[in-house]
């Protein structure tokens, strides 16, 4: 496993293909759609040339001063237009040649540049001293594809990639490049081949020096070795990978947009932001906790012919692990709202990585209270909720399996705390103790990859001993039907001396007040009945809902949960 150091970056990256994969600060969605399919179709293509061509020919061994001409992209139209740019050989290394258009040399790039980024390409990264950027990406993914040149050394190529419509473009990788010029001019769109590896970088408008103009390339070359592991991976899982490249380098991508909305499907890949977040983020954590020195199961992966989860299970299972990938995604969800390395030896930290907060959905500080939601396949909800007088009572509802987890956060000095439980259909039970030591505690939902789960709970705080014995008669509190159409009978006992200043309250699932009955409205006798018609304050009659009906007598608190259907 690589050493890192922790680092932010507050840019921004987005998506565009072709056939390759290109970063930008902003593209349309129609536009993105539009090249996403074309770079399925592209990639469907090569993948029968794949491995089938390579070139007899002698290795290609460029110097300073050699000259090529380079088919390559006029990314200020849409779409690009094939172009033939003349360039010159500006540095090499022992792993890549770095050509510069010759348009722009010594006008948008100079020898001080190369100087600039020959290191970080052979010698160190920002997290490293030991390798540069091709090195860092072959040891942790796999051999970089050697199709046509006979030359294991890439070429880095600066242009001016330009920009369109205000989206500046930092690189990209063409899978055209990997079948012969032939084999490029029959696919569709028809295309143009260098016939070699090469990764295209800008040199203008954006700074090609910027320490995120080689993350990039960091991510590009992933691409590149992902294009000969397993050419027809999941986008999820080559993208994670293409992100986690970042992330060893040392400037990942920002954390952002995914810790507001966590109720996103981890393996659909919808071309938003927050996606490439949470694939960086899941990879991240795969890499943390499982690939050791010992093994490789991020390279494993890599090369692996299955795909999506199938493919990393079957390298969790090779590389020696016996925890189920279901297991491993319920351990991230926690790890992304805890982060802490000093619960549960480790598993819900991150190392390299500074996680902001996480958004709850819902929020409870009084009781009793209650929500409904649903949870996309491989995705969490997040409950937030504030400590109670007593201890609290879950009562959850789920329309398929879910686990759900319940993290304690301590407060200055006191190890936070994590249990989980299998949700299958119902639940109810008293959560750890939520006492002045923990500031809040978060309920996790996750969903394991079943279809859209809805769920419905209610919390309430569970009566004390204490409480009990100061009723001085058995407590009972119920209420029949339960559910009800149009009216309920609500039951209980109190003795005379409780009864004075007790009321029942309905509660709807906000914790409003809608209802209350004084206590003293009835006879001295200690079993009470009353009938609640489904209407508030007004007589107004209330929508379907759970609602919760509470008995508060001096400082004692009993409520129930009951659901009117109309």
């Amino acid at each position: 496993m690589l050493s890192f150091t922790k680092s932010r970056f507050s840019g921004k990256k987005l998506f565009f293909v072709i056939s390759f994969l290109i970063f930008a600060l902003l593209l349309s969605a129609n536009v993105l759609e539009q090249f996403e399919e074309f770079k399925r179709d592209i990639s469907r293509q090569t993948e029968q040339w794949q491995g089938t061509h390579q070139s007899n020919r002698n290795s290609r061994d460029y110097q300073i001063g050699d000259t090529n001409v380079f088919w390559s992209w006029n990314l200020t139209v849409m779409p690009p237009l094939w172009i033939q740019v003349p360039s010159t050989c500006r540095a090499v290394g022992d792993h890549c040649y770095i050509f510069v258009a010759d348009n722009q040399w010594n006008v948008h790039m100079d020898q001080a540049d190369i100087d600039i980024i020959l290191p970080y390409l052979e010698d160190y990264t920002m997290n490293s001293t030991e390798y540069g950027v091709i090195e860092m990406d072959e040891l942790l993914f796999g051999p970089i594809p050697d199709e046509l040149d006979n030359d294991p050394k890439i070429i880095v190529f600066y242009s001016e990639l330009g920009s369109f419509m205000g989206t500046s473009f930092d690189g990209y990788f063409s899978a055209y490049n990997q079948v012969t010029e032939q084999q490029a001019q029959q696919m569709n769109p028809p295309g143009h081949s260098n016939e070699c590896e090469m990764i295209y970088m800008t040199c203008f408008p954006l700074n090609p020096t910027d320490p995120i103009r080689i993350s990039v390339l960091a991510h590009e070359l992933e691409h590149m070795i992902h294009w000969l592991g397993d050419i027809n991976e999941d986008t999820w899982v080559d993208e994670g990978c293409a992100e986690l490249a970042m992330v060893y380098f040392g400037l990942p991508d920002p954390i952002v947009q995914f810790p507001s909305n966590p109720d996103n499907t981890l393996t659909f890949w919808d071309q938003e932001f927050a996606d490439y977040v949470k694939v960086m983020l899941f990879f991240t954590y795969l890499e943390e906790h499982f690939d050791t020195p010992a093994d490789s199961l991020i390279k494993d992966i890599v090369s692996e012919p299955a795909n999506s989860i199938a493919g990393i299970t079957n390298q969790l299972i090779e590389n020696g692990y016996t925890i189920p990938f279901e297991a491993i995604f319920v351990n991230w969800t926690i790890a992304n709202f805890l982060d802490d390395p000093d619960v549960g030896s480790g598993q819900y930290n991150y190392e390299s990585l500074d996680l902001p907060n996480f958004s709850a959905v819902y929020t409870h500080s009084a009781y009793p209270a209650g929500n409904n939601g649903s949870v996309n396949a491989w995705a969490t909800d997040y409950i937030r909720l504030y400590p109670a007088d007593g201890n609290l009572e879950l009562d959850l509802t789920t329309s398929l399996p879910i686990s759900l987890g319940a993290i304690r956060i301590g407060n200055a000095g006191i190890t936070s705390t994590v249990d989980t439980y299998i949700v299958s259909g119902t639940w109810n039970g008293v959560l750890p103790e939520l006492t002045e030591d923990y500031s809040q505690m978060i309920l996790v939902f996750s969903n394991n990859g079943y279809s859209d789960v809805t769920y419905t709970y209610s919390i309430a705080e569970v009566i004390s001993d204490v409480e009990q014995e100061l009723l001085n008669v058995p407590v009972s509190l119920s209420n029949h039907p339960n559910p009800f159409n149009p009216s309920t009978t609500i039951s209980f006992n109190l003795t005379a001396e409780d009864s004075e200043d007790a009321e029942i309250s309905i509660y709807n699932m906000k914790g409003q007040k809608i209802k209350s009955f004084p206590i003293s409205q009835f006879s001295n006798s200690p079993v009470h009945q009353i009938t609640w018609n489904g209407t508030d304050e007004s007589d107004k009659p209330v929508s379907s809902g759970i609602y919760f009906y509470k008995l508060r007598s001096g400082d004692i608190e009993i409520s129930k949960k009951m659901l009117l259907i109309k």
